[in-house]
């Protein structure tokens, strides 16, 4: 069983590295994942496991964004009232503070991002690798296995 407590934890880092006063958004997750550290909120293995999947899910949004120039509503793929307010505030700040440095990175956009369960993962919509069904993530959540195929892994699909 998942430690329940991880859930919570992405989005406190969320939170921490939305209002770091850093430029760069690696210089932001570093100091998220240092303060639950040091306030012995997490080991270091889970900080820099929560950090990696903020990361990869603002990259992936960020990347989404740069790539097909629609907005965050878009790359989510589901009703906004559904998503909790300020989660999403969070996301779109992040996003937009971090858009410059990720248009470097929309060159290697035509690789894969991979999600896979057991991970933590932000909003979005993500589908399985093996039969394409979609699973929506309204708040951070663990992901679960496929519920038609039982595959565990999943990627995004950028119309």
């Amino acid at each position: 069983m998942k430690d329940q407590n991880l859930v919570p934890a992405y989005r406190k880092m969320l939170s921490r590295a939305e209002a770091a006063d850093k430029k760069t958004l690696h210089k932001r997750i570093e100091m998220a994942v240092e303060t639950a550290i040091e306030l012995e909120e997490l080991s270091r293995e889970e900080a820099e496991n929560i950090g990696d999947y903020l990361l990869r899910d603002l990259q992936d949004a960020a990347k989404f964004i740069v790539s097909t120039e629609q907005a965050l509503v878009d790359w989510i793929s589901f009703d906004l009232e559904l998503i909790e307010e300020r989660l999403l505030e969070m996301f779109s700040v992040m996003v937009d503070h971090s858009r410059l440095e990720l248009d470097n990175l929309a060159e290697r956009a035509h690789q894969a991002m991979e999600w896979h369960t057991g991970e933590i993962t932000g909003l979005g919509t993500l589908y399985c690798a093996n039969c394409s069904k979609p699973i929506s993530f309204k708040k951070p959540n663990y992901i679960p296995a496929c519920p038609n195929c039982e595959s565990t892994l999943f990627k995004r699909i950028l119309d």
